[in-house]
């Protein structure tokens, strides 16, 4: 499905590869090996393609889409190589995390190359509006992170509290992706708020369907199943089922988690009692309230293979596997 997102602007893409890999080329010995690595185990790139897909709806893509594809991808990146830091991750895209096959000093040293790299390209872009978005996301990402790390001290949090991190650690990117990517082509006010909107929407819904992933065990996954909760981040099929149920029949659960009581048979009675509260289903429900918001952003553009392209992307993140 992805080749099929893809498929409007793979030329663009083939350009956008390229400018990526002239800008992270090292000739240091010990990082042209992480980044080697880091090639082969590569994800989707869906971030660049929604950048060069929402320039694409407003005509030709230009140099500037490409720098901000490439910079927001570059942020991506360092931001993964320290959330496997803070968060003590050994598994990444079904492969090792740089953090598991080398050290925390490697992984934040090469978090802070890419976090770099992201800067230099981004000051090469000669619209401010872009290069001020990209700053801001880079800030925004932080907060986020500290503002999960500060609600794990918490029994119980609400759901309001739970959209704020993920809107700050994975929504505010995507919607950046297509905002940047409408202001590329310099597209009118109205376009470029329908699409951060849109993007927002759509990340909303990845960071809720990847929260439900914890819930099912599966070897396509690239994460260990049950990790959120054994690192202490409440997640919304959780908080859902915590709000939801009996008194009596939370507070066996409730222990656990204060107690940090983690046995494989704890967090096994954990996700059904999760499942049978219908914290997973509610999710679910969500993530279309989302996708109907999401779709409705796009109403008022033009049919394009752009468009439906978009359009795929918020079905992909719904049905996704991994």
């Amino acid at each position: 499905m992805i080749d099929k997102i893809r498929k409007p602007v793979e030329k663009e893409f083939n350009l956008y590869e390229k400018m990526f890999n002239e800008s992270i080329y090292t000739d240091n010995f010990q990082l042209k090996k992480v980044l080697n690595y880091l090639h082969s185990q590569k994800g989707k790139e869906i971030r660049p393609v929604m950048v060069l897909l929402s320039a694409g709806l407003f005509g030709q893509i230009t140099e500037e889409t490409l720098k901000a594809a490439a910079s927001i991808e570059f942020l991506h990146t360092a931001s993964l190589m320290h959330d496997d830091v803070v968060d003590n991750t050994f598994q990444r895209r079904s492969g090792f995390s740089v953090k598991a096959l080398w050290n925390n000093k490697s992984a934040i040293l090469v978090g802070d190359y890419f976090l770099s790299k992201s800067a230099v390209l981004s000051a090469q872009i000669k619209n401010r509006k872009i290069t001020s978005i990209l700053a801001d996301l880079a800030c925004e990402l932080s907060v986020g992170e500290l503002m999960q790390m500060s609600n794990e001290s918490k029994l119980i949090i609400d759901e309001d509290a739970y959209y704020e991190v993920i809107k700050k650690k994975t929504a505010m990117t995507f919607a950046c992706c297509t905002y940047a990517g409408a202001i590329s082509v310099d597209a009118d006010k109205e376009a470029e708020d329908h699409l951060y909107k849109f993007g927002e929407y759509l990340g909303m819904i990845f960071q809720i369907k990847d929260d439900i992933f914890d819930y099912f065990d599966s070897n396509l996954i690239g994460k260990p199943t049950s990790n959120d909760l054994k690192e202490g981040k409440m997640t919304l099929p959780l908080i859902y089922s915590l709000k939801n149920g009996q008194k009596s029949e939370i507070k066996p659960y409730l222990n656990i988690i204060r107690n940090k009581d983690f046995s494989q048979k704890n967090l096994a009675d954990i996700n059904l009692f999760v499942k049978e509260a219908g914290g997973v289903k509610y999710a679910e429900k969500r993530m279309e309230d989302y996708k109907s918001m999401a779709m409705n952003e796009l109403s008022g553009f033009p049919e394009s293979p752009y468009k439906q392209s978009l359009i795929s992307c918020v079905d992909y993140f719904m049905l996704r596997k991994y």
